[in-house]
């Protein structure tokens, strides 16, 4: 379930029920970069969930670094094949995904899907505040960053963040205009135990509460360029040292949250419908880049996008060992690429390059190094749309 809270309680029953019940099952421990998984998957899952969270810790670690520290130890994660299994852990019934205060615990199922990436991303989140940003951070912060990072876009060597999802823009506009959200110094005055109560409760609030606290962390990333965001990062490294919320905004802003909160309304007001479509289509461009890269390094080479689009289809793209990337990614990049624009393979000198000409004019254009016969790196250059002289 989206939006699972970080401090749901376990009870000490759970708790004892849990450590018999991983005892006895078949559960192993793989030891990453980053984390210790404990899970039931076969290694070729394995192998995809290590890929994604070393990324992902290092994502973190990147957005964070003006007021987090480092992660000094594995963190632990139980990763399960099966929601009874989950629930026997201590997972709440409903849920797929939670973090206890000590573990992160996640409902895999088979295959992983995309919902199960952005519940992972989400609760992994809360758990890096625990262990390496520290402090009382508030609730519309820690909640508001973890869907953030939950709505992020895997590429393959990294993540897209700063993704707004379709239809979002219409339901955040009608509820600014129907006054269905908090104020915004209600939300900043809800502490984590009336939080929880309204997720307890299942209602309708919760829902509104996470969809407000991550538009409000959306505005201060991104409004105006990134103007508020080196702010806001100070703002949560102070929380975290142990200031006052209300000391630290008013010490970092210089001004209360009234006008903090028309900035936001008119934020949202004035979006288009769906002002991330550029950053998917980058997030697809980078993604299928990396396979062309890798079919390239092995001297498969294509007549055209039609070519490796088949090829794609087929799952017969080469890679060196080492260059292994999940399946899974490959084919839900292919199968958002046919909502974007056209598409072509350009061929430059030295180098063949992935393009894709969005319907307002915008050319993203993926390419890559090889080393080797090894894809060193997969980049992408957007030219924007040339604006018509009047």
């Amino acid at each position: 379930m989206r939006g699972v809270p970080a401090k749901l309680a376990v009870s000490l029953s759970m708790v004892c029920c849990a450590a018999s019940s991983l005892a006895q099952s078949p559960f192993k421990t793989y030891e990453t970069r980053y984390y210790v998984i404990h899970t039931d998957l076969e290694p070729a899952a394995v192998r995809e969930v290590t890929l994604h969270l070393t990324l992902l810790a290092e994502e973190y670690h990147a957005r964070t670094r003006c007021f987090a520290g480092r992660i000094s130890r594995k963190l632990p994660f139980h990763l399960f094949g099966k929601a009874e299994d989950y629930q026997r852990a201590g997972g709440m019934r409903g849920s797929a995904g939670v973090f206890t205060g000590d573990k992160l615990m996640a409902v895999a199922g088979r295959p992983i899907s995309s919902l199960t990436w952005h519940i992972i991303q989400h609760e992994a989140f809360h758990q890096f505040v625990h262990y390496v940003i520290g402090g009382d951070i508030p609730p519309w912060v820690n909640e508001g960053m973890a869907e953030y990072f939950g709505v992020a876009l895997f590429t393959g060597d990294s993540y897209i963040t700063g993704l707004i999802p379709p239809r979002i823009v219409p339901v955040m506009q009608q509820g600014i205009r129907e006054n269905r959200f908090s104020s915004i110094r209600d939300m900043m005055l809800t502490d984590h135990s009336l939080w929880n109560a309204h997720v307890t409760l299942q209602s309708g609030q919760a829902g509104a509460n996470y969809l407000q606290a991550w538009s409000m962390v959306h505005f201060l990333v991104h409004a105006d360029n990134g103007k508020y965001r080196e702010t806001f990062g100070r703002f949560i490294r102070d929380v975290s040292r142990g200031q006052q919320w209300e000391q630290a905004w008013l010490r970092q802003f210089g001004r209360g949250v009234q006008a903090f909160e028309q900035r936001w309304r008119d934020y949202w007001l004035n979006l288009p419908d769906n002002p991330s479509e550029a950053l998917y289509a980058q997030a697809t461009v980078k993604t299928l880049t990396h396979f062309l890269g890798r079919a390239f390094s092995q001297r498969q080479f294509f007549d055209s996008v039609e070519d490796f689009f088949a090829a794609a289809d087929s799952q017969s793209i080469k890679y060196h060992e080492q260059d292994w990337l999940p399946p899974a990614l490959l084919a839900q990049a292919l199968s958002t690429a046919r909502q974007f624009g056209t598409w072509s393979l350009e061929k430059i000198p030295g180098q063949t390059t992935l393009v894709c000409r969005l319907d307002d004019g915008t050319t993203l254009v993926g390419g890559f190094r090889i080393h080797r016969q090894r894809v060193q790196s997969a980049t992408i250059k957007v030219h924007p749309a040339k604006k018509k002289r009047r």
